[in-house]
């Protein structure tokens, strides 16, 4: 094989991830799977232990909260929250976060 067809048929695993990555479902899951992963950095243990369920869907992210107080209290803060998760994940795929 000359160096030219190396060149175009091998890819870089970055490269690959990154192609993989550009269908829709795929990648939304793989944000969806960043965000569990950093969700008690944001908001630390106690709301992380409160947390029962996060989906991301149609660039709405839903956050399910079993205590209605800490509800509230993230109701309150849901823009601060917002800018964090898109600052950590690096990425404008949010765009609302619905806290249930």
């Amino acid at each position: 094989m000359s160096a030219d067809n190396k060149d175009k048929n091998e890819w870089s695993i970055e490269d690959a991830l990154k192609k993989m990555l550009e269908d829709n479902a795929i990648k939304n899951k793989y944000i969806e799977y960043k965000i569990i992963s950093i969700w008690e950095e944001i908001v630390g243990a106690f709301i992380k232990k409160h947390t029962t369920k996060i989906l991301l869907k149609e660039k709405k992210l839903y956050v399910h909260i079993n205590s209605p107080i800490i509800k509230n209290e993230l109701l309150m803060q849901r823009s601060q929250l917002l800018s964090k998760l898109q600052e950590k994940i690096e990425s404008n795929h949010i765009e609302e976060l619905i806290i249930k």
